[in-house]
């Protein structure tokens, strides 16, 4: 009790990690002025700002009211390596995309600590789901790479009533010592959503030590449909297997439509 007094006494802040603001705001100012495809948009989440990169498709394409949520990797930002490249890809086969910034650390922030900025990242993801919707979305898939894999499967695991067509895990890994959001077999047991769990033969061990872990995690009774894949030859980041990882990707959202 004494040291709880103290704490209100002395307005001692909880121990949780501080979100780096200052790094979202400089990725933010280098981005939105060498955007080709698309616009930014900025979306509140928690009663701050944060970027998004939004892209529709060319009037008359197949799937006007299908749009995917892209969710980066730890550390990173929207516009980042190939997740850039999709972002811009499929909106050319039809689809509207929006590529959120999610919540980062200090660069020298241990990579369970990401695990508490996750409840943060949800609601990010909400923002989007209600951008889209005035848009006139209808159907949406998330799509997230490495942490923002972990992301992705949590938030469908967490908000079991979000409008979500499907989820698409790249690099899905399990970070021993991080919560529960870090650990996907526990969120893919509760899943009631298609899910695409695609990984590289070479990928990193937190992924590869797991897959069996996730494939039977997935199997419970009442998940509709779990596909894991593995693109040979290739690491977490899918160097020189770009066009294999959209290949499979691309099929699979198409049996989505």
């Amino acid at each position: 009790m004494l040291g709880l007094g103290l704490m209100l006494l002395f307005h001692i802040p909880p121990a949780w990690p501080a979100h780096d603001l200052a790094r979202e705001k400089n990725w933010a100012d280098e981005i939105v002025d060498t955007i080709m495809v698309g616009e930014p948009v900025w979306l509140e989440a928690d009663k701050s700002r944060f970027l998004g990169l939004y892209a529709a498709p060319a009037a008359g394409a197949a799937a006007q009211r299908h749009a995917v949520i892209l969710i980066h990797g730890r550390g990173v930002h929207p516009a980042w390596g190939f997740i850039e490249n999709l972002r811009v890809d499929l909106v050319e086969l039809g689809w509207h995309t929006l590529s959120l910034q999610m919540p980062v650390l200090a660069p020298d922030a241990q990579l369970k600590a990401y695990g508490e900025t996750f409840p943060e990242a949800f609601r990010r993801i909400d923002s989007g789901f209600d951008y889209l919707k005035t848009r006139g979305i209808t159907s949406v898939v998330l799509l997230g790479h490495s942490t923002g894999a972990m992301t992705a499967v949590a938030y469908a695991a967490e908000r079991p009533q979000a409008p979500l067509a499907g989820v698409i895990a790249l690099g899905l890994g399990t970070v021993r010592g991080g919560n529960r959001y870090m650990q996907p077999a526990l969120s893919l047991e509760k899943i009631r959503r298609p899910v695409l769990d695609i990984f590289g033969s070479e990928d990193i061990p937190e992924v590869l030590h797991y897959n069996e872990a996730r494939a039977q995690a997935a199997k419970k009774p009442g998940h509709p449909a779990y596909r894991q894949v593995q693109i040979k030859g290739t690491n977490h980041f899918y160097t020189d297997a770009y066009e294999e990882l959209k290949k499979q990707l691309v099929a699979w959202l198409k049996q989505l439509q």
